[in-house]
């Protein structure tokens, strides 16, 4: 198969980003294959708390992330090489940088520093999307069919404010 260039890797990442979410725990590391097999749950990063992502995922569960705030060079390795073989584009370790998105850190991995969903809500002003009044908007429910996970996270906020 043909290498994606970062341009077009960019263009193909909202399917990207939301099948990394799907990934099986090891496929996302040896510590969240540790976690999945011993709890049955998702690893998270370290003495965080869980933090959700503007459009409903997990950041705290994304290797990135992960990577990120353990500082593991390691992790960010085989993340880069696993996304590389997976999405057919050249991610390099220093592209597996990001502490969330909802920080207000300029590290963030490439595409959610470009994302629409994101974008939107910080322009609104909201912690995340289950915060704004025109919630679920044209945006969010074609989101939704690629990560249920997504709408079920921010569903279950809503209830709860």
């Amino acid at each position: 198969m043909k290498k994606l260039t970062r341009k077009d890797f960019l263009k193909t990442c909202p399917l990207a980003i939301l099948s990394v979410f799907h990934l099986p725990a090891w496929l996302r590391g040896k510590e969240a294959a540790r976690a999945a097999g011993s709890r049955g749950a998702q690893t998270t990063a370290p003495e965080q708390e869980k933090m959700i992502a503007t459009c409903g995922l997990g950041c705290s569960e994304c290797p990135t992330f992960i990577a990120t705030q353990k500082n593991d060079d390691k992790m960010r390795e085989e993340t880069a090489k696993k996304w590389s073989e997976m999405f057919h584009a050249d991610i390099k370790p220093g592209d597996i940088n990001c502490d969330g998105c909802t920080s207000q850190s300029s590290k963030l991995f490439n595409y959610c520093g470009k994302c629409d969903i994101r974008k939107c809500g910080k322009e609104k002003n909201v912690k995340n999307c289950a915060y704004c009044n025109e919630y679920p908007c044209e945006k969010l429910t074609a989101f939704f069919k690629n990560a249920p996970e997504a709408k079920a996270t921010l569903d279950e906020i809503r209830k709860k404010r």
